[in-house]
């Protein structure tokens, strides 16, 4: 699991904003934190302050990776940053030196994503940041005026109390909604004192020490307030017709012929869709919701296969991207159930869910998940465990021994369980599927095994990133080992979801631009992620970059192999839900696929390998109703699938536009908007629309 989940662990335990100033570790600690994992204790943050400045240790390994920095702040009266300065290692490893200066001129600061100045007063939210910054931020809140402030660089937050309560010892404990620094309200719990207690939530926290279980109470009250906030919008925000809905003249995207076929109309019944045939022999029923199509392409609702549901804002950017469907492959077992059930039954809004639970060894780098096993009968009993929780896969991880390997794979395939996941440390892509896998996660396993046994020995770190970069270009994909890697990948039906946007955004991102896979859509994001995904990838020069892009071409050839060989793929992002999906598939149309088999292994192709075939992927009478139209015409520019303009999942509409609101992004512009859903009158046919 990379970014996604790399990215994921990075923004739940820095995404706030890093309090900074000298490389010296606190001396006297008046706050101590654990950051906890998925229940795993994997480092610390120590805090220290005096009159004049509030200095922070922060430290975690996620797999090798994770920041060691230490900072310091300086504030003034109101608690807003007069000097900032940080220091250490990102989550990537790379230095950091990171400054923020407030003078009589105003505020100047320099960090791996930009360097800028501002005349105006305002709270400087880091590049880089430990969980403490927040913190320092909410106090600052409650002092201003409106509990709002400006962010620098950009931006805005405000602070709300939500709820108090009371822990051991009669503490109280109070939490906030930080709103404007992400998608959704970043909550925090402080004492009245304004220190922090906790920060986070089920998948990655900052807790004080000593919390104990009062933190899986605290965690389970936020997750309260957020739904019962999430569920309002969902009443608002989801359109249960009353009667038919017709999608009337639109081109639609035949999955099952890869091609598209103009003039069609589509009638949606309750959850299933009812009709479809050519536009001039519709028959629409007085009392139907009619969408005009005229200019637009209908798709089915969109899969992405390799995604990392922690929260029910990525289910509103997922629906909103035209994404219906996702597979999670590694998550909390118990909240995933409970998310994807709301999900399902239309009390929040997000994708239908398939599953896989991951298992990974206990080892110093074991990846995030609650299955880590160490002997044959822990191994057995994980497999139990994602069997009697109902999910169809287990996913592999990459820490596993290959006994371990063994005794899951036979546990699994009892159990009647498909099986994937990276390939384990010390093992190679080849020896992965002949111990039984059904799928590989992620391109670079398909090269790193070539690349000698001191990279194969080393792939549950973050070598298994940063050889392909180094190496990848290298890789002769004529050679008989290739060859016979592509044709064992193809005789035993072994599927492949590549992830190529994770390996571009860690090899070819630069500093100051947002990572690839969120450029087209950064400037409607929230400035602060934003800016948290512009700190670049691996490279430091221009020389490594050029190699990095050259073992990325490389990776798309193998790739155009692959599909050349008739090798079963299925895109997945393991980035921000919804958001990441069309990268994706540009970057397979960058190495040569027509968009039309893109659009193919994003709908019917990745229904197949769900095993949902005879209910979703293309458009057919019978099917549920999963629909996505979007403005102009991805079988010729993939790029068009970012232009949704009306998602249907389960015969309930939603507008784009006002999910992508709800998660805290700006409105798409659009000079020559079409009209949307229109109710016909009783008793008459709607006219052909004029072309938007």
């Amino acid at each position: 699991m990379p970014p996604s989940s790399s990215r994921l662990v990075c923004r739940l335990l820095c995404a706030a904003a890093a309090v900074c100033l000298t490389a010296a570790s606190p001396s006297a600690a008046d706050g101590a934190y654990d950051l906890v994992i998925l229940g795993s204790v994997r480092g610390e943050m120590v805090v220290a302050s005096d009159a004049k400045s509030r200095r922070v240790s922060f430290r975690y390994d996620d797999r090798g990776r994770g920041h060691d920095m230490r900072t310091e702040l300086r504030v003034d009266a109101a608690r807003l940053p007069t000097a900032y300065a940080a220091s250490g290692l990102n989550y990537l490893k790379a230095p950091i030196a990171e400054t923020f200066e407030h003078t009589d001129q105003g505020g100047r600061w320099t960090s791996a994503a930009d360097q800028g100045q501002s005349p105006d007063r305002g709270f400087y939210l880091p590049h880089e940041a430990s969980l403490d910054a927040n913190t320092t931020l909410a106090q600052a809140l409650l002092r201003a005026p409106e509990r709002e402030l400006a962010i620098l660089p950009r931006g805005r937050a405000r602070i709300e109390e939500v709820m108090r309560t009371r822990l051991s010892g009669d503490e109280a404990a109070i939490l906030y909604f930080i709103h404007g620094l992400s998608f959704g309200p970043a909550p925090l719990w402080l004492d009245e004192a304004g220190d922090l207690i906790l920060e986070g939530n089920g998948w990655a926290s900052a807790r004080r020490k000593g919390l104990g279980a009062q933190a899986e109470k605290l965690i389970e009250l936020q997750q309260e307030a957020l739904t019962q906030r999430e569920r309002r919008d969902a009443l608002r925000l989801a359109q249960k017709p009353s009667g038919p809905v017709v999608f009337h003249d639109v081109a639609l995207y035949d999955a099952t012929r890869r091609k598209l076929v103009k003039a069609r109309s589509v009638i949606v019944d309750g959850q299933r869709i009812q009709w479809v045939g050519p536009a001039r022999r519709a028959k629409i029923a007085p009392n139907a919701q009619v969408i005009k199509g005229r200019g637009r392409v209908l798709l089915p609702g969109l899969f992405d296969m390799h995604t990392h549901l922690a929260d029910n804002i990525g289910g509103l950017l997922a629906i909103a991207s035209g994404v219906t469907s996702a597979r999670d492959l590694a998550n909390q077992i118990d909240p995933l159930i409970k998310r994807a059930a709301a999900w399902d039954a239309g009390e929040l809004i997000g994708p239908r869910v398939f599953r896989s639970a991951m298992i990974d060894a206990r080892h110093p780098l074991a990846g995030p998940t609650e299955l880590l096993v160490a002997t044959p009968d822990e191994a057995r009993s994980a497999v139990e465990r994602a069997a009697a929780a109902g999910f169809p896969a287990v996913k592999l991880y990459s820490s596993l021994t290959p006994e371990q390997v063994r005794v899951i794979i036979s546990e699994a395939k009892q159990r009647g369980l498909r099986v994937g996941g990276h390939v384990p440390a010390g093992m190679t892509m080849t020896q992965a599927i002949e111990a039984g896998f059904d799928e590989v996660n992620h391109a670079n396993f398909w090269m790193l095994g070539f690349m000698g046994q001191e990279v194969v020995d080393k792939t549950n770190s973050p070598v298994r990133l940063t050889a392909l970069g180094e190496r990848g270009r290298d890789i002769d994909l004529g050679s008989k080992p290739v060859t016979e890697l592509v044709a064992l990948v193809r005789d035993r039906k072994i599927v492949l979801d590549p992830t190529l946007s994770v390996f571009e955004d860690t090899l070819a991102a630069r500093r100051g631009e947002p990572a690839p896979s969120i450029a087209a859509v950064a400037d409607r994001m929230p400035a602060t992620v934003v800016r948290s995904m512009s700190g670049g990838g691996t490279a430091e020069t221009e020389a490594q970059l050029e190699r990095n892009r050259q073992s990325l071409e490389r990776l798309g050839q193998m790739f155009m192999l692959m599909h050349r060989a008739g090798v079963t793929m299925v895109p997945g992002t393991d980035g921000i839900p919804g958001l990441a999906l069309v990268r994706e598939l540009e970057t397979y149309v960058e190495a040569g696929l027509a968009p039309t088999d893109a659009l193919y292994m994003a709908t019917l192709g990745a229904a197949r390998v769900a095993g949902a075939q005879d209910r979703l992927g293309s458009i057919a009478a019978g099917k549920l109703a999963d629909l996505v139209l979007v403005e102009g015409d991805p079988t010729q520019q993939i790029a068009s699938l970012r232009n949704t303009q009306v998602v249907m999942k389960d015969g309930v509409l939603f507008d784009p536009d006002a999910l992508f609101a709800a998660a805290g992004m700006r409105p798409r512009p659009r000079p020559n908007k079409s009209e949307g859903a229109d109710r016909v009158p009783p008793g008459r046919r709607p006219t052909p629309p004029e072309p938007p």
